[in-house]
Parts: C-alpha cells; structure tokens; sequence
C-alpha cells in the first residue's frame, strides 16, 4: 500500500501522442536494442539498458498478473498487448500501450502514448488487482482478471486486448490529425545518410498509406462481424418458432377424427420435415458465420498491428535521419532488418485471410440459396394449409391461426434471408479487392526488402 501512496506524488516523463518506441529483447527479456526515444523517455543512458532485464523499468503499480498474462501469450508464440506503466531512472513515469511481437527467439516491443477513456478504466482496474494481490495467490489473481475483465464488457484477455489496441489507434490518429505541428520535411541531403535510405523511408510511407486504407475499413469489418453475428442468430430463431409450430400442427391434427384430420396431420409433417432440413441449413450458416467472425477478428488485429509495425519502421528511420550522434551501421542494419522482417511476417498471414473469408462466404451463399429455396416449398405448405383451414367447417383447433402464422414466420425468414444474402455478396466483392490490394502490398514488400538489404552495404 506504501508503493501505491508513493506512486501519487511522481512526476510524469514527457511523451508525445506522436512519438513511438521499440525495444529488442531475447528470450529472457534481456534488452539488446531500441531507439533513441525508448533511451530518452526512460531516462536512461543506452549503456545503462542494453544487457538489462526490461524490468529495469517496471513500475511497482503494476499487478504481477498482467507480467504472468504477458508472459503466457509470448511462450505460447503469441503477440500481446497491455497497458503499462513504466518508471522512469529519476523515479518518474510515464505509461504506454505496449504491443509485443515474437520474432525468431527474440521479442520486439513497440510502445505508444495511450489516450483513450479506457486507460481510466484500466488504471481503476490495476489498483483493485494490486490491493487484491497482497492475498492472493497467482490462480486467484488471474482469476480475479477475467471477473474484472468480464465485469467490463470483455469474454477475455484477448477479446480485451483486441479491443484496447483499436481503440487507441484510433484515438491517437483521430488527435494527430488535429494537431500537424509535430510534421516536419525529412532532410536526407544534410544527413549522415546517403539518398539510399531516403528510397526506404519513401517505399516505407507508400506502404503505410496501404495498410491505411485497410486500417480504415475497420469500422466495415466490425459491422460486418456484427450482422452476420446478428442475422445468424435471428435465423436460429424464426427457425424454432417454425418447428415449435408445426408440433401444434401435429398436436392438433391428432385430435381429429375425421378426413381432416388426416390431411392436416400431413401437412404438419411436411412442415416439421422442412424445419428441421432448414434448422441443419440455418446451423451451417451460424457455424460460418462464427468462422467469418473470427477471421474477421484477426484481420482487425492484424491490421492494427502491421499499420502500428510499418509507422514505427517511417519513425525509426526518421528518427535515424534526425539523429545528431554518430550512427552505428551493425545496429541500425538489425534494428531496420527486424522490424521489417516483423511487418513480412504478420503481412503474409493478413494477405491468407481475404482468401479464408471468401470461402466462408460462397459456402454461406450457397447455404442461402438452398434455405431460400426450402422456405419457398414451405409458403406453399402455407398457402394450401390456409386453403384447407378454409375449407373444414370447425376450426376450433386454431388450423387457421396456425397457418397465419406459419406465413408470418415465413416472411421474416425471407426477409432476413435476403439481407443476409445482400451483405454476402456486397462482402465477397469487396473482400475480392482486398485479395487484389494484398497482393499489390506484397510485391511493394519485395521492393522494399531489397532496399534493406542495400543498406548493409551503406558507409555513415
């Protein structure tokens, strides 16, 4: 509790919206690398990182758990991201939104200034994880996190993240774009850098510019993942009302006597026969549209990290650009080389989705086209129910508001049937153009690559 009471009357390193860091550890956390605003921020001398744990700047209001939550999606090779609040060598702060990416047996570590109204959430969340941890062991803490979590609004850690992600890139390009003043002319002519690294920073920005028309589709993808979601469900839905139906059908059939009641009773077969064929059709599509979901889910991730990978590539370099010290060719080559390979690989993983989701969507089209076609056969059962109610003389059994019924489920599942179909092909066509601009990035990455492997050659 004294650390937590201590904590309040630090003072807050500078860190603009606009800077971006990175770090470079291996396997045990060890710090090999990392530009020059991690060194300044950190308050550090490079000397003084490089061969230290990344806990030389861990900040004692950080719950345990989140290290262990981090530390458990980076052994199972998985990218993480968290909010952190680091400490600063004078005993400042400064806190960030933490990206960490496996890369062979190292970790790379690219952190912003988080600006969202979650941060306010995260910041009440970690204080409650902290007073709770002085009691708790590990599984209880980690269960303590989900039930917060959850408490929020999030199925899990990764749901969280996801969304943690987005919404601070969002928020920080939404407040760049209000304030230009940070933007300044990249002078390669006066720099220690030939005109070499000028054709790399150029490539790197037009890359940029790509995964930004992705990254603005986002808000698409999202509400795309939402309707098929939705729809999916809505279907699932009108498909028990209609199999809920024809039991009464068969209910009441059995209670006739008469020759009635044998027609009836065949025409509430039909109608369960059908719902059921379309129960299995309507289960299809909700298994595909989970699968689209979470395709979806990681194209969104994804996304979020290569534009966030690719902007830290352009600062690096301007960054490099900038810098009035002398410049170390071996380092600069690894720090370029890495990030880049980081980009390459989250890139070939983007550029499979597109072709992963239209699949999906041609087997869910074609699963409504054959739904389609059965709640036709089943307006006509409808219609010669509704002509037979007419027909029998006492309808005290309700044949007649059976059938109305029946018509009015009928309707609304063609109704969503064809908006789901609409949003089917809309999707197909554009994700189509997706497959096109992926394969445009991934010749503009060959390019890119080969500038790179230029530099080892460049003198400084």
């Amino acid at each position: 509790m004294e650390n937590i009471k201590n904590s309040q009357t630090e003072q807050e390193a500078k860190f603009d919206i606009h800077e971006l860091f990175f770090s470079i550890t291996d396997s045990k956390s060890t710090i090999l690398s990392g530009n020059e605003t991690f060194v300044r921020i950190s308050g550090y001398a490079k000397d003084e990182l490089l061969g230290q744990y990344h806990n030389i700047v861990r900040h004692q209001d950080m719950p345990r758990v989140l290290f262990k939550a981090f530390w458990d999606y980076l052994r199972a090779d998985k990218p993480v991201v968290a909010y952190v609040k680091n400490r600063t060598k004078s005993g400042g702060y400064y806190w960030v939104i933490a990206a960490v990416f496996p890369l062979k047996e190292n970790y790379i570590s690219i952190r912003f200034k988080p600006t969202s109204a979650m941060l306010a959430s995260v910041k009440e969340l970690y204080s409650k994880l902290r007073v709770a941890e002085e009691k708790l062991e590990m599984p209880q803490s980690e269960e303590l996190l989900l039930e917060l979590l959850k408490g929020l609004g999030y199925r899990d850690y990764t749901h969280f993240m996801n969304e943690a992600l987005l919404k601070e890139l969002l928020e920080r390009k939404k407040l760049l774009l209000l304030d230009k003043s940070y933007i300044k002319e990249v002078d390669f002519e006066t720099s220690k850098f030939n005109l070499s690294m000028k054709s790399i920073f150029t490539r790197s920005k037009n890359i940029l510019e790509q995964y930004g028309k992705w990254f603005e589709k986002i808000d698409t993808f999202n509400k795309i993942k939402s309707i098929f979601e939705e729809k999916s469900l809505k279907l699932n839905s009108l498909a028990r009302e209609i199999v809920l139906l024809s039991l009464n059908a068969s209910i009441a059939s059995y209670k006739l006597k008469d020759d009635g009641g044998e027609t009836f009773s065949v025409l509430a077969s039909d109608i369960r026969t059908n719902s059921k064929e379309n129960d299995i059709l309507i289960g299809n599509i909700y298994d595909l549209s989970q699968s689209l979901s979470e395709f979806l889910n990681e194209t969104i991730f994804l996304v979020s990290s290569i534009s966030l990978q690719m902007e830290m590539v352009t600062y690096f370099i301007q960054e490099q650009v900038d810098n009035k010290t002398k410049v170390y060719t071996e380092e600069l080559n690894k720090n370029i080389q890495a990030l880049f390979e980081l980009v390459n690989i989250h890139h070939e993983k983007l550029a499979k989705l597109p072709y992963s989701m239209n699949k999906s969507i041609k087997k869910t089209i074609l699963c409504l086209q054959e739904l389609e076609g059965q709640i036709m056969y089943l307006g006509y059962v409808q219609v010669y129910g509704i002509i037979e109610s007419a027909r029998y003389s006492d309808d005290s059994l309700g044949f007649g508001k059976i059938f109305l019924q029946l018509k009015d489920l009928i309707a609304q599942t063609s109704q969503e049937i064809s908006f789901v179909n609409s949003i089917s092909n809309n999707f197909y066509n554009d994700n189509s153009k997706l497959m096109e601009n992926s394969n445009e990035i991934s010749q503009m990455l060959k390019s890119l690559k080969q500038e790179i492997e230029n530099i080892k050659n460049m003198e400084y």
